[in-house]
């Protein structure tokens, strides 16, 4: 079930919310944990009993914890565990594969043996990293877990179940308590940000894809003009894509009372590779820093041991994308940035010269970011070499790169118009879900469903006629 699906936005969505607006407090955070499983049960039902038992396990450590004579090791043992669910499903193809070539390599076995090949749970790899969060923080003292049917839900609960944003125990938990956050104003602003996130989704993402899709292909013969769009479209694809998933899913929170972390601060406008990783996935990126570059030893061990640090946390951050080798690639990349930006810090001392650095500085992070890209689309290594030469490599065909005109038509522009007419009570509701905020401007009911409804209907026919899921559904 798509947030994009008409199953999600006709049936699912409206009784949700609907029920939980109705029941009594006391009933409405077990509503909403029976809620989660149905949206996540059908996607694959038997993956369901893991998310269950994955619950159950860490649900024991996280009690056990405080009162054990030795807390250590039952945090050793539930990150463990964790990782090892991880690790089955998601990495045993990988390093499987890996050894049998080394196997082969050295000549004790046949060759062509791609790795062990085992089906890869939704969201695995988002509540590893919630549920490791939640074992560090108990063991540190900083949060309390009360209440099975809580906890259940916190990991479970649907609209960040699937891409995040990864949540920390102590962010969403309080707010399952039992009180009432349930306004009107923050139905109407959390509905204003899921109708945006859709209309990204649909009417833009989508038709970037059409653009992207081409150049990844067959990249050793892509045309150079098709290998240079499509480098750009994904660039803008992924951020469009995943942005507005976190949209809907801060979107869906609100209607219910509950906030969500934001998840992007317009990254394509950081003037330095750190600043990116400030604005972009943010859940991930501090999640990343406090457990796991921070316990590496962070910056405090010299230039040296941070430079390491840095590199270990990217590259592990580009495998838990992806059980493929241009992920760590895609990781390191990312990681040599974070080195050489750290390395050129506090250089430049002249105002005039930094505020020429900092153009510079935005020109050299945006395009090795796009750079990058490349090799977390690709379906290798290979594939993403090969394209960023075909980008290079001339002459520059002006007819390859159609895609956009065939997608795009007059008529969209002008369902686009009547859409914003149509939904002009809305505009100050978007511009209010934008800056985090209920709106506080009083909207009729009737004007704000026909607004809602014409901005789906309008962000339905601008997109292609294949709902493409959600990139970061794959991690």
């Amino acid at each position: 079930m798509l947030f994009t699906s008409a199953s999600f936005l006709v049936l699912f969505l409206p009784l949700t919310v609907a029920g939980y607006w109705l029941l009594p407090m006391r009933a409405r955070v077990l509503f909403l944990l029976a809620a989660s499983y149905v949206f996540y049960l059908s996607w694959r039902p038997e993956f369901g009993l893991l998310l269950a038992a994955s619950t159950v396990v860490n649900y024991a450590i996280v009690r056990r914890l405080p009162a054990s004579a030795a807390p250590r090791r039952w945090l050793v043992g539930g990150v463990v565990f964790n990782l090892g669910v991880l690790a089955t499903f998601k990495y045993l193809g990988l390093f499987s594969g890996a050894a049998g070539e080394l196997v082969s390599f050295l000549g004790l076995g046949a060759s062509g043996f791609d790795g062990l090949q085992v089906a890869l749970p939704l969201a695995i790899s988002f509540f590893t990293f919630e549920m490791i969060s939640v074992l560090v923080d108990v063991h540190r003292g900083d949060v309390r877990v009360d209440g099975f049917v809580r906890f259940a839900t916190y990991k479970a609960f649907f609209p960040k179940l699937i891409s995040g944003p990864i949540t920390r125990y102590r962010e969403l938990a309080p707010q399952l308590s039992g009180t009432s956050n349930l306004t009107f104003a923050g139905f109407q602003s959390g509905l204003a940000l899921f109708t945006l996130g859709l209309f990204k989704k649909l009417a833009i993402a989508n038709n970037l894809a059409i653009l992207a899709n081409p150049a990844f292909v067959d990249p050793r013969s892509t045309p150079s003009g098709v290998a240079l769009v499509g480098i750009l479209a994904f660039g803008f694809q992924i951020l469009i894509d995943f942005s507005a998933y976190t949209d809907m899913a801060r979107g869906v929170s609100r209607m219910l009372g509950l906030e969500l972390p934001r998840n992007f601060n317009f990254p394509y406008a950081a003037t330095s590779p750190s600043d990116f990783w400030r604005r972009w996935h943010i859940s991930l990126s501090r999640w990343l820093r406090d457990y796991l570059y921070i316990p590496l030893g962070g910056n405090r061990r010299g230039t040296f041991a941070t430079y390491r640090n840095l590199m270990i946390t990217m590259v592990l951050g580009g495998l838990w994308h992806g059980a493929a080798w241009h992920f760590a690639v895609w990781g390191g990349i990312h990681g040599a940035l974070l080195a050489g930006s750290h390395a050129l810090r506090n250089r430049v001392r002249r105002r005039t010269l930094a505020r020429v650095m900092s153009v510079a500085g935005w020109l050299a992070t945006v395009s090795a970011v796009f750079v990058a890209w490349v090799f977390f689309r690709a379906d290798d290594l290979g594939d993403a070499v090969h394209l960023l030469r075909s980008s290079v490599r001339g002459p520059f065909d002006l007819n390859a790169p159609t895609a956009l005109y065939e997608s795009i038509r007059v008529k969209h522009a002008l369902l686009v118009m009547v859409a914003a007419l149509i939904a002009y009570p809305l505009l100050p509701r978007i511009v209010a879900a934008l800056r985090a905020a209920p709106s506080p401007v009083p909207a009729r009911p009737l004007a704000l469903a026909v607004g809602t409804v014409a901005c789906w209907c309008a962000a339905g026919l601008l997109s292609p006629t294949t709902n493409a899921p959600f990139i970061y559904f794959q991690f």
